[in-house]
């Protein structure tokens, strides 16, 4: 009982004092690889009507916007969320709300793995469909089950006891409208795109990588924000030329553009089944003094927009909050069937440029990440 209620004062997840939450409370303790149970618990206390969603690398974007409702905004992006994870994620915050925006983050390194469904963590009976599965048996005995964990169990003492004094190794600072960011300087930089490339590109070489099944479970969540008239945006999000440039040299560079235009096929089919228009799709990868920004060694890397390649600093994430929400804005593109071709050609322009411009760099790199990579 005692320590049941110490770790309802301390609330290190934020989860039983969420109104009074802050930056500072939320970030006594990481909360990197518990949002599959936090946020699902976080979205019902925000009551957001508009969304953010993906994975850590939407994690920047604050949701923010004149368009947006003030203090009904959520960003709802969880560390290496799966489509099938996003689908169920939105229909959690609908089942809770109805949305009104919702804001999408799609990344090419997620759609090509067809597995995992999900990720250790994640709960179905945690997560609603509709409004009636909130206050049915097993979403209560799933709330007990936490409640148990988070309150009773040993790990959350120990977390509680952490986050009080001041001892918790914590690697981001997390805000209460669902966002976050890096504060580490380990895998910043150089070093950054050397661990990215290696573990999230290259140790993928030898994967079946797929569009198929991941694209056909997304246009369920499409279907799904059709049927409850959400206004939707897609953006696909943004990552540095030299990683691009890498998945090309993996023989992967025909699959990066298959995505653009698998993406924008489903998207016109759904729309078309449903009688609607498709849903507005905008690209970021073609912005030059963006993506091709020079890479900065690590104690430089603050001065970049992206942090390691592919996640990028809430600076950048304003700007494609702009991109997508402002009307007659220039700082991304809207892709379709006559925009796609000229996009993916002006992203290969800048991908080869930025390689002759910085080749002993690159070259450098790529052996940082495997010697094999010429």
């Amino acid at each position: 009982m005692i320590v049941g209620l110490f770790n309802y004062l301390v609330d290190p997840f934020g989860i039983y004092h969420f109104e009074q939450a802050n930056v500072n409370s939320l970030s006594r303790s990481e909360q990197f690889y518990h949002m599959r149970t936090t946020k699902p618990w976080y979205v019902l206390q925000a009551n957001p009507t508009a969304i953010v969603i993906g994975s850590s690398r939407s994690a920047a974007v604050h949701p923010e916007h004149p368009t947006w409702p003030k203090n009904y905004s959520y960003n709802l992006s969880v560390p290496g969320l799966t489509i099938y994870e996003m689908g169920r994620f939105i229909e959690h915050a609908q089942a809770n709300g109805p949305l009104s925006e919702l804001m999408i983050g799609l990344d090419f390194e997620t759609f090509i793995v067809p597995e995992p469904q999900f990720n250790s963590g994640f709960e179905e009976s945690r997560m609603a469909r509709n409004a009636s599965d909130l206050s049915s048996p097993r979403f209560f005995w799933q709330f007990l089950t936490d409640l148990s964990e988070t309150l009773l169990s040993l790990p959350a003492f120990t977390r509680s006891f952490s986050a009080l004094t001041g001892t918790a190794k914590v690697d981001h600072r997390y805000f209460k409208d669902g966002s976050w960011v890096r504060t580490t300087s380990a895998a910043n930089g150089r070093g950054g795109y050397i661990f990215f490339g290696k573990v999230n590109v290259f140790d993928s070489r030898n994967d079946k990588l797929s569009l198929d099944s991941n694209l056909k479970i997304f246009s369920d969540t499409l279907r799904f924000a059709h049927q409850h008239k959400i206004d939707t945006r897609l953006y696909i999000t943004p990552e540095h030329v030299f990683m691009v440039d890498l998945w090309a040299r993996l023989g992967y560079g025909e699959l990066w553009s298959e995505f653009h235009r698998g993406l924008l096929a489903v998207n016109s089919a759904v729309a078309k089944e449903m009688g609607v228009d498709p849903f507005p799709v905008f690209g970021f990868n073609h912005i030059r003094g963006v993506v091709d920004e020079p890479i900065r060694k690590n104690r430089e890397s603050q001065k970049s927009l992206f942090i390691d390649g592919a996640h990028f600093r809430p600076a950048l994430g304003s700007q494609i909050m702009d991109g997508v929400w402002t009307e007659g804005s220039q700082l991304g593109i809207q892709l379709d069937a006559d925009t796609v071709e000229s996009y993916l050609a002006q992203v290969e322009q800048l991908r080869y440029e930025f390689e002759a411009a910085n080749a002993k760099l690159t070259t450098f790199l790529r052996h940082e990440i495997s010697p094999d990579l010429k």
